[in-house]
């Protein structure tokens, strides 16, 4: 950076004008910083002079940023799961044999033994095929059209087991 440069650049941030820029940069031997803090000492520097930034301020801002996306982030995905819980309590998972009904629990319990304890969940489902127990799905939120599919499903399952059992 020449001469003229660096007393421009002291001018604008000391707030000061040209020609005290140039002497107190001759004075400092041309050394910003120097420069800066001997105008200050003079008090011909406006305390209205922009806030300077550094490489560990940046981080933290960097950082800060980071973590506010990831705050957002999170608070988003609790809102997702509290809506999935809201939805698996409203609607439930039925087990009905030879036309009554075993057991109707929320999906959101059915979702839980699946995570939980799936080798056993996984056998007792298969097993009820064997006994004759049908399997489906209802309640406000249950899309008919999924509703049928996965009840037509269950219903082809089920008559392939009986089917292999006659």
């Amino acid at each position: 950076m020449d001469h003229y440069e660096m007393v421009e650049n002291l001018r604008t941030k000391a707030n000061v004008t040209y020609e005290e820029a140039k002497t107190a940069l001759e004075a400092s031997d041309w050394d910003m910083l120097d420069a800066l803090v001997l105008l200050e000492s003079e008090g011909k520097v406006n305390q209205t002079i922009p806030e300077f930034t550094t490489k560990e301020k940046t981080d933290e801002t960097r950082s800060s940023a980071r973590s506010k996306e990831v705050k957002g982030s999170l608070s988003k995905l609790r809102a997702w799961i509290r809506k999935m819980i809201a939805l698996g309590n409203k609607n439930q998972f039925v087990i009905n044999r030879k036309g009554s009904e075993l057991v109707a629990m929320p999906i959101t319990v059915m979702a839980l033994l699946m995570v939980l304890v799936w080798p056993f969940s996984l056998i007792v489902l298969c097993l009820g095929l064997f006994l004759g127990t049908r399997y489906s799905f209802r309640g406000p939120d249950i899309n008919i059209a999924v509703n049928d599919f996965v009840n037509k499903a269950q219903d082809r399952a089920a008559m392939a087991v009986e089917a292999r059992v006659e």
